[in-house]
């Protein structure tokens, strides 16, 4: 028990490696898809951007990533891993906070609806205006009810979104 001690994380080593610019730019892109959220919820009065937790979560996020690509030896990471990583760091720091009390319990859940609306546009991609009718549209709307659930009380890591991540994308290529 005498060894135990809290230890802040120095990111300038891991800036060196990443770049600067590509953090920025990754809070910077990120940071706009949340203003645009929030804008299309009306929710710019009721809940605003931490950007301290939201910086916590990018270098989470590339902290995770260079350790993968360290360990495995490659360059670059695919796009599924990626999303699942980002949304871990995101859901773990809610970078989303209200502005004070708020009636309205919804709304408590306000970072795992945004990373929902953004795992559903990743999983479309360009089928993104396709409707979806039918048995088809209460499968989707059953799913994504399910993945709300589970990113709002369930415990999940970066790789059981990775593998719902995959596994959706497997579904769609079997079932077009």
């Amino acid at each position: 028990m005498n060894n135990i001690e809290n230890t802040y994380i120095n990111y300038d080593e891991l800036i060196s490696v990443v770049g600067e610019d590509v953090i920025e730019s990754r809070i910077r892109q990120i940071s706009q898809e949340m203003i645009a959220f929030l804008d299309m919820n009306n929710l710019e009065e009721t809940a605003y951007i931490h950007h301290m937790a939201l910086t916590h979560a990018v270098m989470d996020y590339f902290s995770d990533i260079q350790r993968l690509k360290d360990y495995q030896k490659i360059e670059h990471v695919n796009e599924i891993k990626i999303k699942a990583y980002e949304t871990f760091w995101l859901l773990k720091r809610k970078p989303l906070q209200l502005r004070g009390q708020i009636e309205d319990d919804r709304l408590l859940y306000v970072n795992e609806k945004f990373l929902l609306t953004r795992l559903a546009s990743f999983m479309l991609e360009d089928d993104i205006n396709m409707p979806i009718v039918g048995e088809k549209s209460v499968a989707y709307k059953n799913f994504l009810n399910t993945l709300y659930y589970y990113l709002k009380f369930r415990r999940c890591d970066a790789q059981s979104i990775e593998l719902m991540l995959l596994a959706f994308k497997a579904g769609k290529i079997v079932f077009s």
